[in-house]
């Protein structure tokens, strides 16, 4: 009876402030500071707001072309600038530990080399949509001029590195220790493919593929690099394709 009870008091056993404060570390950070950064671009990092804020300074035909620079570069700000702060200055870690090298090239390379003709295929399709012409690229205004559509796929690449840093660099690398590499593609799934909602249908549930095979990429590498360039190429290819499909 006696350890009936006591098994039975453990189990009701009061779970205090302080003892979950005790379990705060690093990957506690993590888990915080992506939700909050994420809430924060969606809210006031993407076009809709800055259409709203700066509408009647930027009230041109190409206003698009300002406000998704205003898009990349806040990304830029809160993906990877403020994951950076923590990194170095609070976490005291180096950059190589949340994926930024090398890592192994042999495979990185082939995983690429082999996935580019799926990706190509499986975009220029996936441009032919409704859907996906309706929303890509995110700057109609850059079909009809040459320059702008080349500074805006500059930029995007600096959005994607961002965009894997923060999930595939950040949160991935950031829990693998504590949870394993399992847990960690999971979890970071989870977000990466939940700011997705609202575009296109298969491309919110193709977010969901692409956590996965980008987050073992990342893993198997030890590097964000061959992520960010399967990515950037998706991305790209997109905007390409679309506006290939849909000029007159």
């Amino acid at each position: 009876m006696s350890g009936n009870n006591s098994t039975r008091q453990h189990s009701f056993q009061k779970i205090t402030l302080k003892k979950i404060y005790q379990q705060w570390d690093k990957t506690s950070w993590i888990l915080l500071l992506v939700p909050v950064l994420l809430t924060l671009w969606v809210y006031f990092g993407k076009q809709d707001f800055f259409d709203t804020l700066f509408g009647s300074l930027f009230n041109v035909w190409n206003q698009d072309f300002y406000s998704t620079l205003y898009e990349y570069f806040c990304a830029f700000i809160l993906m990877f600038g403020i994951p950076f702060i923590f990194v170095k200055f609070m976490f005291k870690d180096k950059l190589s530990e949340y994926g930024f090298k090398k890592g192994d090239i042999v495979f990185g390379a082939k995983f690429c080399l082999y996935s580019i003709p799926i990706i190509l295929i499986l975009m220029f399709v996936g441009a032919g949509t409704e859907s996906v012409q309706g929303e890509y690229p995110l700057a109609k205004s850059i079909t009809e001029n040459v320059n702008y559509l080349i500074i805006i796929e500059i930029c995007y690449l600096v959005y994607y590195i961002s965009w894997e840093f923060l999930f595939r660099g950040f949160m991935l690398f950031g829990m693998e220790k504590k949870y394993g590499a399992l847990a960690a593609i999971l979890i970071q799934t989870i977000p990466s493919t939940i700011v997705h909602i609202g575009k296109p249908f298969g491309e919110t549930m193709g977010a969901v593929i692409g956590g996965l095979v980008f987050g073992y990429l990342a893993i198997r590498t030890r590097s964000i690099f061959y992520p960010f360039f399967m990515h950037a190429l998706l991305g790209i290819s997109t905007d390409i394709f679309v506006i290939v499909r849909t000029i007159h």
